[in-house]
């Protein structure tokens, strides 16, 4: 009997520094004005990108997924055979978590998927551990009357060891802490209809307006479907319910799941998310996933929790920032997020944004972009319907045109946005603390399109058909599914004029929730 030889053992790691370009952003005219030194006992959180693992299979795999004449139509993965086949292994976490901790940095958490890292630590240790010098940068918001405020800023790469360079993808984000606030309570007195009800629009309205009342008269509501919202910060709890029950929506709250600890801050923006799309499909259930704080660090590892756990089949983004403001990373980790999401079945839809340009992660081809229009409503039906100027649109800096988006009027190589629209420049009421107020963009629009899907999903189940998921490949080869949508032909942005047929501005135009119902496949 020959005994084998033993395999010889494998070489030690690599340790040649190895430079690597982060998503941390540079000073940049206009945007990001550098302060100087950050101090190196200040504390940082921040966010590891692994790559996904043969990406040829998994584009492969989502081609097949969303062609009707494929035999694998809409037999989505799971959340385990996604991670078998796509996710990063456990041991490359292991190698890149270790190196981590070996240079006194804490990790708080690995990502579900294990696409991310959270870890955190002093200015002093990731200035040792990476080989640079963390900068305090001011940033411009894109929107007027928003105020500058700090952000962590490189103006050189980081340098790891070659056995970590060769395992992740990006430093994804790099935040200071956001300053705990007090959670204000709300006037919990009895909270009655908007006085001049007229200055703004109702659930009932809009559900009008985009065909979403003709599922709910035929029994669809959203039951049985997990809506996902996320959030920064948190709602208020009392504000929801009394919004809900003053329009006539009879529902249970949300199921709360923070991943990454306790809200520090309660945003507005959060309670108008949950307070929308929650109306719009009453019996769906809703599943706010609740980020710390709108900052980078907290919201793209809560975006990708949703996903990474997979329980919703629908979610909605309205944190909207402008992509180039945003570093190249997270443009990209968006997108890689989102591809995990489409091969679960989950539709994720996100608000272009407010200032007529590009925003993330509504560039992601991944994502469904819902741009803003502003739609008249007399009678139960929209009389009339123009594009917002305000509407985000435009072709994304980095991200490549899908072939289902080439030949497109204004797009060249690059992803554009928007690809549906709905009313963002008409006021809606939300409740604020016990106050009643009517405001505009599309922060309103994406739960307000997640809300029709949730409905037009439960619609589909009563058929014994599967959650729609990615819409944007049927969307763009599909007439019959485009024929149920709105033409927007009227109004426009500075840059981008509405048209006959797909335009920059609105995309496809408004959708009708009975028209995808009987169409899309």
């Amino acid at each position: 009997m020959i005994i084998p030889e033993a395999p010889p053992p494998p070489p030690p790691p690599d340790p040649t520094p190895t430079p690597s370009n982060p998503g941390v952003p540079a000073p940049l005219p206009g945007v990001y004005t550098d302060k100087g030194e950050a101090p190196r006992d200040e504390h940082f959180r921040g966010l590891i990108a692994l790559p996904i693992r043969d990406m040829d299979g998994l584009e492969s795999t989502l081609r097949s997924l969303y062609d009707p004449a494929s035999p694998r139509f809409r037999k989505y993965l799971s959340t385990d055979e996604i991670k078998e086949r796509h996710a990063p292994t456990e041991a490359d976490v292991k190698v890149v978590t270790d190196w981590l901790v070996s240079q006194k940095l804490k990790v708080d958490a690995v990502a579900a998927n294990r696409l991310l890292i959270y870890f955190e630590g002093t200015v002093g240790q990731f200035n040792d551990a990476f080989h640079v010098k963390l900068r305090y940068l001011s940033r411009k918001p894109p929107q007027e009357g928003n105020q500058p405020h700090l952000v962590f800023g490189l103006l050189e790469a980081i340098t790891v060891p070659k056995f970590v360079e060769e395992r992740i993808q990006a430093l994804v984000s790099l935040d200071i802490d956001e300053p705990v606030e007090p959670i204000q309570p709300a006037d919990n007195r009895d909270v009655g209809p908007p006085k001049e009800i007229e200055k703004g629009y109702t659930p009932k309205q809009i559900s009008d307006a985009y065909g979403v009342s003709k599922l709910h008269a035929m029994g669809f509501k959203g039951k049985g479907v997990k809506l996902g919202v996320l959030i920064g910060g948190t709602y208020h709890h009392h504000d929801v319910m009394d919004f809900w029950q003053v329009f006539g929506v009879a529902r249970k709250d949300a199921r709360v799941v923070e991943p990454l600890g306790p809200p520090l801050l309660r945003i507005r923006e959060s309670n108008l998310d949950v307070q929308w799309a929650g109306a719009i499909a009453p019996e769906a259930d809703l599943v706010v996933y609740a980020a710390p704080d709108a900052r980078n660090t907290s919201m793209i590892y809560s975006f990708n929790e949703m996903i990474g756990r997979g329980e919703v089949t629908v979610m909605t983004d309205s944190f909207a920032h402008r992509e180039d403001s945003e570093p190249r990373a997270v443009r990209y980790f968006y997108m890689y997020s989102s591809m995990f999401a489409a091969a679960q079945g989950i539709t994720v839809l996100a608000a272009s944004g407010d200032s007529a340009g590009v925003d993330v992660p509504a560039s992601s081809p991944y994502v469904t972009a819902v741009g803003g229009t502003l739609v008249g409503v007399k009678d139960g039906r929209a009389v009339w319907e123009i594009a917002w100027e305000e509407s985000g649109s435009g072709t994304s800096l980095n991200l490549a045109a899908p072939e289902w988006q080439k030949g497109l009027p204004g797009i060249d190589s690059k992803r554009g946005t928007p690809d549906v629209a709905l009313n963002a420049g008409m006021g809606y009421w939300y409740l604020w603390l016990g106050g009643w107020y009517s405001n505009i963009g599309t922060s309103f629009a994406s739960p307000v399109m997640a809300g029709l899907v949730a409905v037009v999903n439960n619609a589909r189940e009563s058929q014994g058909k599967p959650p729609m998921g990615w819409l944007n490949p049927l969307l763009y080869t599909r007439k019959d599914v485009q024929a149920t949508f709105r033409d927007i032909t009227e109004g426009g942005t500075p840059k981008y004029k509405a048209q006959k047929g797909w335009d920059m501005p609105t995309g496809w135009g408004a959708p009708d929730a009975e028209g995808l119902y009987r169409t899309m496949p």
